[in-house]
This record gives C-alpha cells, sequence and structure tokens, in this order.
C-alpha cells in the first residue's frame, strides 16, 4: 500500500476533526499523521502519529528552523515513513514543508482552508515573511494545490498561484447514521457553533435573535465555541435571555447540541484584517443531521447550501435581513421540514467524505504514477 504523510502544525485542535476525517477516510493509502506537537495529551488518532519535536515540545528557536528547512527531525520522519506523497493541511504548512519535499522528491499536496490564504500578512512577522517569499515556489513547486471552495480558490488565484495545479476539491463530512432530526419537534432553538471571533458573524446573529424577541418569546439561541467575543455573548445572555452559551465543545458534543436545534446559523462575514471563511464544515454537518442552516451570501459559506432549498443566504452584517431569515423558519414548520430533508440529500450528493476522499486517492495516483 502506497503512504501519505499528512502534516498539520499542532495535533489536533478541537477544531480540525477534518484533518482525522482525511486519515480515517482513506482507503488506498496508509496514512502517518506528522505534528510539530500535540495541543496537550495527544488525542486518540485513527492513524500512527509522529511528532516532529516528541513529547518534550517545541521553542521559538526549533519552530523557526523548521520553518526555514533546517529541521533534522523531520528529514529523519520522512527517511523512516518514507512516503509517496505529503498533504499539507493550511498554505503556511505547504511553505514550511517545502524545502523538505523537494529535498526528499515527495509530490507536495496542499489544502488551504481560509485564514491561511485570505488574512492580511503581518510582515514584521518571521512566519508570515516566510509564507510570503514561498508563495511563488509553492505555485511552481507543490503537486496540487487544493482550496476547499470556488470562493478560495478565486482568492488563492488572485495572490499569483495560477497554476493548473490549483483547482477547488470540497472537504466531505462521515456522513451521520443517526436518523434526521425531526426539527418539528425540537424546540424554537437556533445553534450558533463556531469561534468566537469576527468572522463567524457572532455578533450580528445575537443582534437579529435580539430583534426577534417579542415575535418569538420561547425562542432561544444556543452558542457553542470560545474565543475572544466570549465576554460579548455572556452580556448579551444577561442583557437579552433566552442565550445559552457552552463554551468550545468536543465534536460529539457539539453534533448532539446541534441536533437540539431547529435551525443553525454561522452566518461568516469578511474580518477587518481579511479574513473569511474557506467553506464551513458546521454548516454541512449540521444539514447531515438535517437541519436548514441560515449563512452568508459571502465567503465561501454560499458554496455550503442550495439557498431557498437547503437553506437561506442573507447579506453579511444584514442584521434585519438575518433576523428575517430566522423569523421566516421559525414560523413555517412545513417549510423547516422540507428543507431540513432536502439538506441531508444535498449533503450525500456533494459532500460525503467516501466520495471525496475516493477522487483525493485518484489525485494522488496521478502525482506518484
Amino acid at each position: 500500500m502506497k503512504r501519505v504523510v499528512v502534516f498539520t502544525e499542532r495535533a489536533l485542535a478541537l477544531s480540525e476533526t477534518f484533518i482525522a476525517d482525511h486519515c480515517r477516510s482513506l482507503r488506498r493509502y496508509s496514512p502517518t499523521l506528522v505534528a510539530l506537537d500535540a495541543v496537550s495529551e495527544l488525542p486518540p488518532l485513527p492513524c500512527p502519529t509522529k511528532l516532529v519535536f516528541g513529547s518534550m515540545g517545541s521553542t521559538p528557536i526549533t519552530r523557526l528552523l523548521f520553518r526555514l528547512g533546517y529541521a533534522q527531525q523531520m528529514d529523519a520522519i520522512l527517511r523512516k515513513v518514507r512516503p509517496d506523497v505529503i498533504h499539507a493541511h493550511y498554505l503556511t504548512n505547504a511553505a514550511f514543508l517545502l524545502p523538505y519535499a523537494r529535498r526528499h522528491r515527495i509530490p507536495l499536496v496542499v489544502t488551504v482552508h481560509g485564514y491561511d490564504a485570505t488574512r492580511r500578512l503581518k510582515l514584521f512577522s518571521s512566519y508570515d515573511r516566510i509564507l510570503a517569499m514561498r508563495r511563488r515556489a509553492i505555485s511552481r513547486h507543490a503537486a496540487a494545490i487544493l482550496p476547499v471552495s470556488n470562493y478560495l480558490c478565486d482568492i488563492v488565484r488572485q495572490h499569483g498561484l495560477t497554476g493548473s495545479n490549483v483547482c477547488t476539491h470540497y472537504l466531505g463530512i462521515p456522513l451521520p447514521d443517526t436518523p434526521l432530526v425531526d426539527v418539528n419537534a425540537n424546540p424554537q432553538r437556533i445553534v450558533f457553533a463556531g469561534r468566537l471571533v469576527e468572522k463567524k458573524g457572532i455578533d450580528r446573529v445575537i443582534e437579529a435573535f435580539g430583534l426577534i424577541r417579542d415575535r418569538f418569546p420561547m425562542a432561544e439561541l444556543h452558542v457553542v465555541g470560545g474565543g475572544p467575543l466570549t465576554p460579548m455573548v455572556e452580556a448579551a445572555r444577561d442583557r437579552i435571555g433566552g442565550i445559552v452559551a457552552y463554551g468550545a465543545q468536543p465534536h460529539a458534543s457539539l453534533v448532539e447540541i446541534m441536533r437540539s436545534g431547529q435551525i443553525f446559523t454561522m452566518p461568516s462575514r469578511e474580518a477587518a484584517n481579511g479574513d473569511s471563511e474557506g467553506l464551513g464544515l458546521t454548516l454541512i454537518e449540521a444539514q447531515a443531521a438535517g437541519l436548514p442552516v441560515v449563512t452568508s451570501k459571502q465567503t465561501g459559506t454560499r458554496e455550503t447550501c442550495v439557498d431557498g432549498q437547503t437553506g437561506l443566504l442573507v447579506e453579511p452584517n444584514d442584521v434585519r435581513g438575518l433576523a428575517e431569515a430566522f423569523a421566516t423558519l421559525l414560523a413555517d414548520s412545513g417549510r423547516r421540514a422540507l428543507m431540513g430533508r432536502a439538506a441531508r440529500l444535498w449533503v450525500e450528493q456533494r459532500f460525503d467524505i467516501t466520495r471525496q476522499t475516493a477522487a483525493l486517492e485518484i489525485l494522488y495516483d496521478k502525482l506518484v504514477g
């Protein structure tokens, strides 16, 4: 069986279940997950895992040496694993891995997720300077550059990565084996899940929820996630009422909370620093469960649903439009249920991880020869 090294900087953040899913769904390539170090205690993972800096972790100096291409530990891992392909998650990691891939003559594939391509670089940061210096080299020497949406593909091309090695590859999700949510049996509950940061739109969700409280006094807003806007969410909970904040949760808990709602929302927008959503996997997971979604016409989130059929799209920052979308779905049980059923079929057709991974392995085959 051929071998692939799947690389991410740290193993593994709560929000990076898609990397474990990538490894788990491979059928014809044997994966080894490689990271610089672990977030804390290494979580159970579906494949062998190697930490470049071992259990002792890294230091600023060792991380800089790795990014410059001089980490002997990384070379040793590649010599031992002998992968046929290296697949880096995030454009930044591709920039750091490029010297190793070229030195060992291994095809380098990179999945571009969002912030790694959209945010404006800080040129006083060594991290960002290396990415800026190596973008042209990535364009020339990466075997495949895979933005997770057409929206992100356009941005990548605007940054000068315009070769034939750039093409959209949607991330898939494991289809749940649980029955569809009976959204009409659930309480009037809107669920939001995501980092509590500007680009996710939680501030607009709270404003919109406040606008419909009089019309739907029994409605609730359940918020899953942590981040710098947590104090704002907590203040709104006390001021508006009807808001339940869970903080960051493991994926299994997130799915359970998601399935308790009637609507899922994440109306992403471009943040002040340029950061924006590449796709929005939680929107896809909600639809797979049978929930209609409300999201933004801007960013890659618009590609996660079919407007008017599996969810509703609103203009970014349009609080009244967002409130009306919530009200439309809360008030119409027939439409809500119809959209939920259509949402599951849509995900099966477009975002089934088995199908998406099979396509990815065909790409690997072409690169390996």
